[in-house]
């Protein structure tokens, strides 16, 4: 989806992959590479699920654990259960990033916040590991909320690119990747042919 005022794309961030040092340990993931290819061509709009409802940097790390109640974001050493808190920010962040028209997101990995299909999840207690293949709480409710957002994670850019037509890095000479039915920018069926 384009901003109809401005050609940029707006592209949602895990804020840590931009540099910012949000993370549990006041650290980032900065990805010199996803800013340069980005850089000029979308504004990045960051987001850090975990800072932006409230927790503090340093924090304990996170975890998401299984219960009667559903997937639960609890704190790694205390147990504290952060998810109702999480939940309402994220009720009203996922209405502001409606009305941002993004096109697109790019999440950090394996974070119980931002990974799409390779964070651990606990059993109750947070004893054991059931899966390393479960997605992030935010994750989750921005695949809800907009099912048909391009998402990914650092590891998917050339396939993020290819997909809106910026910056093609595929190697294949002629790319089809970016081949749409309308200027929404994704592969889609919305009727709008060209």
């Amino acid at each position: 989806m384009r901003n109809r005022g401005n050609n940029k794309l707006k592209i949602g961030v895990s804020a840590c992959l931009i540099g910012l040092k949000f993370r549990y340990n006041g650290t980032s993931k900065f990805s010199q590479t996803l800013v340069d290819r980005l850089n000029g061509k979308a504004d990045l709009i960051p987001v850090c699920p975990e800072v932006e409802c409230g927790l503090a940097i340093p924090r304990e790390p996170m975890h998401l654990e299984v219960s009667a109640k559903g997937t639960r974001l609890k704190g790694n050493e205390s147990g504290t259960d952060e998810t109702e808190r999480f939940l309402r920010w994220a009720d009203n962040k996922l209405e502001q990033l409606e009305s941002m028209d993004l096109s697109a997101f790019i999440f950090q990995a394996r974070s119980p916040s931002c990974g799409l299909a390779d964070t651990k999840i606990f059993s109750p207690g947070g004893k054991r590991e059931i899966t390393d293949a479960g997605t992030g709480l935010f994750a989750q409710l921005l695949q809800r909320r907009f099912p048909k957002m391009l998402i990914g994670e650092e590891k998917d850019l050339d396939e993020i690119l290819c997909a809106l037509g910026l910056d093609c890095d595929c190697g294949e000479e002629h790319c089809d990747h970016h081949d749409h039915c309308c200027d929404c920018g994704h592969d889609c069926d919305c009727g709008e042919k060209e």
